[in-house]
């Protein structure tokens, strides 16, 4: 390791200490239950889940006394948004619920309430599988979670209750430009490659004309959780009006890549991608927002590069032209390529 290798990681490590000692310093105190009737809370436990710069998350192991029928054990998840919104997160929150994100089969975590010093939103804690843990697992000839999925983003388009700001014309160009750049950069061997499908994806991006719905924003694996009966989707911090090919677009390049990095190759997902789209479209989502999602999928492709290659290289680039040649795909076919 040179002297520069050696600095790096010690400032990297020096970093992550930092996160660290600031996200345990939330477990301090016990969260806020301000929307539970709670006699009494006594902390059993906690621990760091994600110790992040900006959206830390704790969970906290808690016996709460709501009444006659005395304590009660209740884990309770935090997240503090130490760089705004996470009061307009909690609203966001009970509104999906009350818009039938409650229910027995589709959901999202029940806000328990809000620390203004900490910037700290309690919320209950969601069923501990995940979709990425089936896929990491190998659960890919397995239909049925994929397409519960699908469902349960149809029911979210469809909601018409929410006031979500409106995603900006320009954003999803903005974000290719800017992943496009730097992987030029990075792979100067492949530039010229990355530049004509960073340019193509840019015009397909701008063609698209589609009602705005409410869209999660990071729709993928890693943020839905699910049990035997319930699908219960977490962090809608990048929640925005805007066409629905962005959420379908965006789980499906999630999908493809991580298959492809845990198991080989994009085309693993197939039975997934199509079992999703199937529960979607069963559920009364959109076939235009399906037709458009190609060029979303093709975004997603430079965003998990660009994050593998250069914010957290993983030292390898064998994997590069496959991946490019199914980033151009997504651009050939509509939703037939997806």
């Amino acid at each position: 390791m040179t002297a520069l290798d050696q600095t790096r990681t010690e400032q990297r490590d020096a970093r992550r200490a930092e996160r660290l000692a600031a996200a345990t310093a939330l477990l301090q105190a016990p969260p806020p239950l301000d929307r539970l009737a709670v006699r009494q809370v006594t902390v059993l436990g906690g621990e760091v889940v994600h110790a992040s710069r900006s959206r830390p998350v704790v969970r906290w192991h808690l016996s709460v006394d709501r009444g006659p029928d005395g304590a009660e054990p209740l884990t309770v998840i935090g997240k503090a948004f130490l760089r705004g919104g996470g009061e307009d997160a909690g609203r966001l929150l009970a509104d999906l619920r009350a818009a039938g994100f409650d229910g027995p089969t589709s959901g999202v975590p029940r806000p328990l309430g809000w620390d203004p010093d900490r910037q700290l939103l309690a919320q209950e804690e969601a069923p501990a599988e995940t979709l990425h843990a089936l896929l990491v697992d190998g659960a890919l000839g397995t239909a049925e979670p994929a397409r519960r999925v699908g469902t349960w983003l149809a029911r979210l388009h469809a909601v018409r209750t929410l006031h979500l700001p409106s995603l900006p014309a320009d954003f999803e160009t903005h974000a290719l430009e800017r992943y496009g750049v730097a992987l030029e950069a990075e792979l100067p061997e492949l530039a010229g490659r990355i530049g004509a499908l960073r340019s193509a994806t840019g015009r397909a991006l701008s063609a698209v004309r589609l009602p705005h719905v409410p869209t999660h924003g990071d729709f993928q694996p890693k943020n839905v959780h699910l049990d035997d009966r319930r699908v219960v989707v977490i962090d809608f911090d990048r929640a925005a009006a805007a066409p629905g090919a962005r959420d379908l677009g965006h789980f499906v390049g999630q999908t493809r890549t991580m298959v492809a990095a845990h198991h080989g190759s994009p085309a693993l997902a197939d039975t997934w991608v199509g079992a999703f789209l199937d529960g979607y479209l069963d559920e009364g989502g959109s076939p235009d927002a399906v037709s458009a999602a190609g060029p979303y999928v093709a975004r997603t492709y430079a965003e998990v590069l660009y994050y593998r290659l250069v914010v957290r290289p993983v030292g390898r680039t064998d994997f590069v032209p496959g991946w490019l040649d199914a980033w151009e795909r997504c651009l050939d076919g509509g939703g037939a390529a997806l």
